[in-house]
């Protein structure tokens, strides 16, 4: 049976144990990692909580801070390292996995520390030598005893880098902080690369503390050194030095209501037995002599002693996993507060890992440069998503349409379906297949991000520029309905397209499969005026497949061919579908036509216009009203199934019913009071202007009268005419001439003497045939 220790350790460990001990441990921060954002007020409460437990150390032994929690995962094989020098690396490699605020800003505190002692160290060697000239013993031992404990703490808090065996000054040393991607431990400066603030810094400081060398006085080290990009880190430096100026001060640090704290004063750390058990630095009173003749000397016990607080008492929780699964579980449970990391940051590990492996087995740089580009046109678009709720909202979507089209089956409720879904899949892809799993799920970002969750849905290029609106008007009806389970399948025929070069022509497989969905969805949810279970029309497809395929609609295992992928069967699988949701109605009628008609004729749909719009629209598309009859009609002001159409109809109470349910006055036939018959179709009012009151409703007489008024404007004559004009027109005037268009089939309405159940009843039959034979058409 396994053990949890096989699995984690987890144990208190001090600063100095998890920074400054492991000596040749360098601290990976994977891509999905956010950049370093500590601000000042952080630092400052780091601070402030350190200054009072350590006034509490002066009394108690029992003094000590926990910062919280380090996750790490062992990766000193570098699996997971991108970019990588062959062989240039840290001994061991910790992958962090949450805790790298905390463990950075320690770095930079610890490396402030550093600068700090050595800027007071040749102020102690000073006395030393004075005293040395003065033959004091006493004074002489304490001297030398404090001077030993700086130059110790000088050697631990240098531990910011890892020391190399390499010949090189300068790059003998690796920072012990880099970040995925942006950084790259090197023992040359060809393939040494440090951007990211905090690496850019520990080498530069590395840098130039080797450039002071044994010179007699110190000197700060420069910030303007750093890039603009740092300003971060920069600021929290700043920071940190004046904090230190408080504790070299005697501890005086600052109050929130503008007061100083108390002065402590070396006398205050004389024989103090808490310091010496605790911290391994006794102050005697020949110490304390040494700072009545060496005033100076103050700030460098001050600092020193803080110094070892920090180092030994101020502690953290160190777990380290042996796998990143187990380490994300963990996060989860232990994180209360932060952000949750999302299954696309804890997926990109092992897509570096799997570049990396590539890399070893010989893979051009080219090649390898080509696959990070296609991994970072995922991950970019998710970096300017600031609230967790919306980056989380967006992986979910993107998952989702993304793992339906790759395997079939999925499950993605909970955070940890996510990242299993993901790492389970591209774990189980072939090794030649994981470059191809990398594009097809940078597609299906794409068409996500880039097509589908636009403000405004658009096609774009995928469809060609003659068939582009029609197009643009079926995913706009798809995502109004949050119909997203199409996007799967909308996907893998982008892919085919891709594949065999048909992308945005007129031999589209896209641009026919999203009509044929968009017909199935509009003439099955006439039938109930709801989503009715076509979910599982979808999940049927992608699991099981077509009628004699072995699999379903998926990508995996080299799926994506023309003969898997075929538009007519897809249109065929749908129109079956159809007809069999049809026949489940139970309809006397003969004909799947006849029994769609006798079903969704009583159907009250005007109770859900949102799911009717692309139905009206077809229903009213290329058929005009001559007289009493009905004809077909190519003309521009027939064709309604259009964007301008769409935005139109889609305006705030645009759809509305001819008698709507209210007042009952001056309507003759009692038998449209019911609700299930003015709720029918063929009671719609399509009101784009929305100039008729839903509040105070006409009498029959008076909507008449002012529908019979639009239909007296001479602009209805000159629809044809605009639409016709060879120049391009513009969005505006499309609109006006869409609310002309739906203004003039108010004639539907006027031609009728009475309005009652009989004019509902007709009228409903004919838009339900017209939408029929519009709609059928997508489907073959």
């Amino acid at each position: 049976m396994q053990k949890s220790l096989d699995i984690f350790n987890a144990k208190p460990q001090s600063v100095f144990d998890v920074i400054c001990e492991r000596k040749n441990t360098g601290f990976y921060m994977p891509a999905y990692q956010r950049p370093y954002s500590w601000e000042e007020n952080h630092v400052m409460d780091l601070f402030s909580d350190c200054n009072n437990v350590f006034r509490n150390l002066l009394d108690s032994s029992d003094a000590i801070i926990f910062l919280g929690s380090i996750l790490s995962v062992d990766d000193s094989a570098a699996e997971t390292v991108y970019p990588l020098a062959k062989k240039q690396k840290p001994t061991h490699i910790k992958l962090i996995i949450d805790g790298q605020q905390r463990l950075s800003t320690l770095m930079l505190i610890i490396l402030c520390l550093n600068e700090r002692l050595r800027l007071l160290l040749p102020s102690l060697k000073k006395a030393i030598k004075a005293e040395e000239k003065e033959e004091n013993e006493d004074i002489l031992d304490s001297l030398e005893g404090l001077r030993e404990i700086a130059s110790q703490l000088i050697i631990d808090t240098s531990n910011t880098t890892v020391e190399t065996t390499a010949d090189h000054e300068v790059f003998k040393f690796y920072p012990k902080i880099i970040r995925s991607q942006v950084d790259c431990w090197g023992k040359d400066e060809r393939k040494a690369r440090y951007d990211s603030p905090i690496s850019e810094l520990l080498i530069k400081y590395q840098r130039h503390v080797i450039e002071q060398g044994e010179s007699a006085v110190f000197k700060s080290f420069d910030l303007s050194q750093l890039n603009i990009e740092s300003k971060r880190v920069i600021n929290n430096i700043k920071a940190i030095r004046k904090q230190l100026d408080c504790i070299q001060n005697g501890f005086e640090f600052k109050l929130s209501g503008g007061e100083t704290e108390e002065k402590i004063n070396i006398e205050n750390f004389v024989d103090v037995d808490t310091l010496d058990l605790c911290l391994d630095f006794p102050v005697d009173e020949e110490l304390l002599e040494a700072t009545q003749k060496y005033p100076k000397l103050e700030g460098i016990i001050h600092v020193a002693a803080f110094a070892r607080f920090l180092l030994h008492r101020v502690c953290l929780t160190y777990v380290e996993v042996n796998s990143e699964s187990y380490a994300f579980d963990m996060f989860e449970a232990l994180n209360t507060t932060g952000e949750p990391l999302t299954a696309i940051e804890t997926f990109v590990p092992k897509v570096i890992e799997h570049i990396s492996n590539k890399r070893k087995n010989g893979t051009s740089e080219e090649e390898l440069e080509s696959a990070m580009a296609t991994l970072n046109s995922v991950t970019e678009r998710f970096e300017s998503l600031i609230k967790s709720k919306e980056k989380n909202d967006k992986s979910k979507a993107l998952i989702l349409a993304f793992i339906r089209a790759y395997q079939g089956k999925v499950k993605v409720t909970s955070l940890r379906d996510q990242r299993d879904a993901m790492l389970k899949s591209y774990e189980n892809c072939h090794y030649s297949s994981k470059d191809e799993y990398l594009v097809q799920f940078a597609k299906t970002a794409d068409f996500i991000f880039e097509h589908w969750q636009r403000t405004l849905p658009d096609v774009g290029h995928l469809v060609d520029a003659g068939e582009r609106d029609l197009a643009n008007t079926c995913l706009r009806y798809l995502v109004d309905m949050n119909h997203d389970i199409v996007q799967s399948l909308l996907v893998q025929f982008i892919l085919i397209d891709e594949k065999h070069e048909t992308v945005g022509s007129e031999y589209s497989s896209f641009a026919e499969v999203l009509k044929a969905v968009t017909a199935f969805s509009v003439l099955w949810r006439a039938m109930s005026g709801g989503a009715d279970g076509i979910d599982g029309v979808y999940k049927k497809l992608h699991e099981r497949g077509l009628q004699g395929q072995s699999t379903g609609y998926q990508l995996r295992n080299g799926g994506l061919t023309s003969a898997g992928f075929d538009v007519e069967a897809v249109k065929s699988f749908f129109k079956d579908e159809l007809e069999a949701k049809i026949l489940s109605k139970g309809s006397t009628k003969d004909s799947a036509f006849e029994q769609w008609l006798d079903i969704c004729s009583t159907q009250p749909l005007l109770t859900k216009p949102k799911s009717i719009k692309l139905l009206l629209l077809a229903a009213f598309h290329g058929i005009e009203l001559k007289g009493t009859q009905y004809y077909l009609s190519d003309r521009p002001s027939t064709q309604f199934l259009t964007t301008s159409s769409w935005e139109m109809i889609s305006g705030k109470n645009a759809i509305k019913k001819v008698f709507n349910g209210g007042s009952s006055k001056g309507w003759e036939d009692e038998a449209i009071f019911d609700p299930a018959e003015f709720n029918k179709l063929g009671n719609v009012l399509v009101d784009a202007r929305d100039s008729i009151s839903s509040v105070n409703p006409p009498s029959w007489y008076d909507l008449k009268q002012h529908l019979l008024q639009a239909l007296s404007n001479d602009s209805l004559n000159e629809i044809d005419t605009i639409l016709l004009n060879k120049g391009e027109l513009s969005n505006e005037v499309k609109r006006n001439a869409a609310v002309l268009m739906l203004e003039s089939k108010f004639e539907d309405i006027t031609y009728a003497d009475v309005w009652n159940k009989k004019s509902i009843d007709e009228r409903t039959e004919l838009l339900l045939k017209n939408a029929w034979e519009n709609l059928t058409k997508w489907l073959g």
